[in-house]
Order: structure tokens, then C-alpha cells, then sequence
């Protein structure tokens, strides 16, 4: 959504809030006529906000990172979250939702979202939710900057998926398995973006070769260094 209209989403989300409950006791199925009778409206006003049934249901899975968006702007501190808790609560967050709905999800993810041939809208906010991580977090190291690129980005939102179906099918008790998997994915995350080593490296080969003169006479290790970086 380029403009972002709070009544028109709320309209939009009850519209797929029912059609989704509908699809599961239906079987698979659900009518406008049904879902326009719980709203108490014409069911032509649905096509004002839908070109079609499918199109609703798509609609849940887009409208969960906008619902986690409006979560996450009461929470006053979030901005100082770590990279690991950020993508942390993002994920749990989402299993709650989803779990709200979960014999739907069961039913749907795989084609509404998985199957599908270009990017849903789902899976456009997941990746435009990466991206804004990683590009506001100050703690992010110089080096790892360079990987901040639509490829990354993509990378990330396809683990995320990935990480969905992971949940979907974990039988573990309490989804444990899928609980422990976020804790060490989001922290090697983090230490990958996190981690300065490389930058420190840089810094120490600019002060040295800005002081070459001075340190070539006494370490002979980088005298014999910048011996071999002369002659190539």
C-alpha cells in the first residue's frame, strides 16, 4: 500500500477476518454473499475493496506485517532493540498470529504464498520489513554494509518463509524445535552484521601503511610485507 488508510485496511482486514473462518468451515470454500451477510453490507461494497475471493484471502497474509507494524510502533523503546531481538519478535509475533488462524494457514500457505510464480504482497512486507532492520540499526558494522543489497534482502525473506513452513510442520511439543531455531538463526544474524573484525583489520593496515616509514626499520614482518606489495 503506497498510502496507507487506517479505515480502509480495518474494512479490508474484517472482510478477510471472516472470509478466512468461512474458508475453513467451509471446506476450502466461502462466499461473498456469506461473508457481505456478516458485515451487514452489500456484497457488491466487497468488490470495492477486492478485484476478487482470492484476492481476499491473500489479503490475510499481507496484513500481518501491517498489523505487526502497528504493534511495534506502541512499543517505545523498540528502536533500541538489538538486531537478534528485532527479528526475534518479529518472527514469534508472527507465530501468534498465525496460530490464531492456524487451520487456515495449514490449508493455505503453501499455495497462496509458497507456490506462487512472483513475489505476493506478503512477501513484498516481509522484504521491505528486512530491509528497514537492517538499514536503521547504528550497531551494524562498516564491512558488513556491503551486503546490504536487494539480494540480501531476498535472501532473508525467503529463510523467513522457509522458517514458516519449518513451523508449520514442527511437531515438537510446544514447537520447541522452531523456538530454539530462531534463537540460533537470529543470533548468527547478528554476529555475521554485528561483528567488526574486518573493519578493525581495515584500520590497522590504513595506520600501518600511514606509518610505513616509521615501522619498516623496526618489525621486520612488515618491513618484508611491504617489500612484496611494492615488487607486485
Amino acid at each position: 500500500m503506497s498510502t496507507f488508510d487506517p479505515e480502509t485496511f480495518e474494512m479490508k482486514y474484517k472482510i478477510a477476518d471472516i472470509a478466512t473462518d468461512q474458508y475453513v468451515e467451509g471446506d476450502g470454500h466461502f462466499t461473498v454473499k456469506g461473508v457481505a451477510g456478516e458485515l451487514n453490507i452489500d456484497p457488491a461494497e466487497i468488490f470495492n475493496y477486492f478485484p476478487n475471493k482470492e484476492a481476499i484471502l491473500e489479503f490475510y497474509y499481507a496484513s500481518l506485517v501491517v498489523r505487526y507494524e502497528m504493534m511495534i510502533e506502541e512499543i517505545d523503546d523498540f528502536q533500541s532493540y538489538t538486531l537478534d531481538e528485532k527479528f526475534s519478535n518479529f518472527a514469534f509475533t508472527t507465530f501468534d498470529m498465525l496460530s490464531e488462524k492456524e487451520a487456515f494457514v495449514q490449508a493455505t500457505f503453501e499455495d497462496l504464498v509458497l507456490s506462487e510464480y512472483t513475489k505476493t504482497e506478503y512477501e513484498k512486507q516481509v522484504e521491505q520489513l528486512i530491509k528497514r532492520f537492517l538499514n536503521e540499526d547504528q550497531q551494524l558494522s562498516v564491512s558488513s554494509t556491503v551486503a546490504l543489497n536487494s539480494y540480501f534482502y531476498a535472501f532473508l525473506r525467503l529463510q523467513f518463509m522457509e522458517l514458516i513452513r519449518f513451523w508449520l510442520h514442527d511437531d515438537s511439543e510446544g514447537r520447541e524445535m522452531t523456538m530454539e531455531l530462531i534463537d540460533k538463526l537470529t543470533s548468527l544474524l547478528q554476529e555475521l552484521m554485528y561483528n567488526a573484525i574486518i573493519d578493525k583489520g581495515f584500520e590497522l593496515a590504513k595506520f600501518v601503511y600511514a606509518n610505513r616509514k616509521k615501522f619498516l626499520g623496526r618489525i621486520p614482518v612488515i618491513k618484508e610485507l611491504f617489500s612484496k606489495i611494492e615488487i607486485r
